[in-house]
């Protein structure tokens, strides 16, 4: 019997989660190297933190140069600190309200990057890069063989639905399969940039009761969206966005 003629057994949960996790590693601990390489020669304009070890330190004096400009009402200063084996990778200053209600805390803040020598800076975030990288790493090996560094070494392969003979499937469906993981992030995705760039006070903004539904609202149907992933997966079933692709992740024998 070929192994088109087989039954193609789908992976299960946990060997696509470390398959995943493997192929993070082996995307972010370069890029994390680079960036405390990068910190060091671009006086802390270049910053990103994956591997890291993270220490804070209230301050008592802000920075001239903030901007947006901190809160009047602010109550509290943190400068946090990345490290990546000793070598730093990215000053986080942190200033923010917290307010107590009864048992309720409520804490809203804004981070400004600060360069090597605590000054404010435009900062390139190299976190955002490093998933772009990812995402693009996913669709061009899935494109090209059908699976991944994580994938190979866990015995996975993708595959255009109920067909193990070609090599890879197509860039378009690679696309769709990576992106469509993506779909219930949009909510939350469209709140945080109309939150960054389209609001002259984000920390007030914040403060609206317009926003904490929303944020509701993106929470939910983010969670909704996973639990859907997870449910479909654990069933050892085509999760959603592998229908969306028609291509399916099967355990090779």
């Amino acid at each position: 019997m070929t192994d088109t003629e087989s039954p193609l057994l789908r992976a299960g949960f946990w060997r696509r989660l470390a398959a995943l996790v493997i192929d993070t590693i082996v995307i972010f601990l370069p890029l994390q190297i680079l960036v405390a390489i990068l910190f060091a020669q671009t006086n802390g304009n270049v910053q990103g933190g994956f591997f890291v070890v993270t220490e804070c330190q209230s301050v008592g004096s802000l920075p001239e140069g903030l901007q947006p400009p901190p809160p009047a009402d602010a109550n509290f200063a943190n400068l946090c600190t990345s490290r990546f084996f000793g070598f730093p990778t990215a000053h986080v200053l942190s200033v923010g309200t917290t307010t107590q209600k009864g048992n309720t805390t409520t804490s809203r803040s804004i981070n400004y990057p600060l360069d090597a020598d605590g000054k404010p800076t435009n900062a390139l975030d190299m976190s955002w890069v490093a998933l772009l990288v990812l995402t693009l790493y996913l669709i061009a090996m899935e494109w090209r063989s059908g699976a991944t560094v994580g994938k190979r070494l866990l015995k996975m392969k993708v595959i255009n639905a109920g067909d193990t003979a070609d090599v890879g499937i197509p860039l378009s469906k690679a696309v769709k399969r990576n992106l469509a993981i993506w779909v219930g992030a949009i909510p939350a995705l469209l709140i945080f940039v109309k939150l960054i760039f389209f609001s002259a006070d984000p920390l007030a903004a914040m403060s609206s009761s317009g926003f904490l539904l929303a944020a509701v609202v993106a929470f939910l149907i983010q969670a909704a969206w996973m639990i859907w992933i997870v449910v479909s997966v654990s069933k050892k079933s085509d999760p959603i966005y592998d229908r969306i692709a028609r291509t399916s992740l099967v355990k090779l024998r």
